[in-house]
């Protein structure tokens, strides 16, 4: 029985017998992408408690509604997803790599008398001049072209967001293409019994897997942001 094989019979007895906490290390481990799928839907159905170490950041970003950062001898919990969880350390990075704030000068409470030169022209205080014909459409001319500039910047982010999608399916499908070539090597016989031959193989694969489960958390991302973008046009 090879590696694959043993960790699917071992997750089917896992999940067959009744219990309230599941500790899962690596689970996404020597498993093809139609057996990962259904471990993810069989343990998003799971109603207990789900503890897993896993660098598979699509399997993480799925299940996990807790974070625990384990790092320079203490543990953090972060509530929430994985993405969440990031949003929360880069924004703590950034607050503990900003400047300090620069003192406000107090200033005085004191306001300068404004007089009113006889036969002055000027608007009582708190009183907009009316604007000329010319300010207006001035001001009309800049606000159509603040729109379009705006209307532009959106189309832009959008063309950009869907290179960016086809990007990372280009790069998904290729990398699935491969992980399939190396799981049908890997099933051949007598593939496990030349660990010379077998080793960077399997190990090709993990890090093909891991690297699938990052597209994939990107890919859903991106097109989560765009269809907000497409939302707010």
């Amino acid at each position: 029985m090879v590696g694959g094989e043993r960790t699917r019979l071992a997750v089917a007895r896992m999940l067959l017998r009744p219990s309230n906490t599941l500790l899962l290390d690596e689970p996404t481990n020597h498993l093809d992408l139609d057996s990962k799928d259904v471990l993810l839907d069989a343990l998003e159905d799971y109603g207990g408690t789900l503890i897993l170490v896993s660098h598979d950041r699509y399997f993480v970003e799925k299940l996990a509604t807790k974070i625990i950062e384990i790092g320079h001898g203490g543990a953090v919990v972060y509530p929430g997803t994985y993405t969440e969880f990031l949003w929360s350390k880069k924004a703590r990075e950034e607050r503990a790599a900003a400047p300090p704030p620069k003192p406000v000068e107090k200033k005085s409470d004191a306001k300068p008398t404004q007089q009113k030169a006889p036969g002055s022209r000027h608007p009582a205080p708190g009183k907009t001049p009316d604007k000329t014909p010319q300010q207006s459409q001035q001001q009309d001319r800049e606000e159509r072209k603040r729109l379009e500039g705006e209307r532009k910047k959106r189309q832009r982010e959008q063309e950009s967001l869907r290179k960016r999608i086809a990007d990372l399916e280009a790069r998904i499908s290729t990398s699935e293409a491969e992980v399939k070539q190396l799981e049908a090597a890997m099933s051949e016989a007598g593939f496990y019994e030349d660990s010379a031959r077998s080793k960077p193989v399997i190990d090709r694969h993990q890090a093909l897997m891991w690297e699938v489960g990052d597209l994939m958390a990107q890919w859903e991302a991106l097109q989560n942001h765009a269809a907000e973008h497409a939302a707010d046009s």
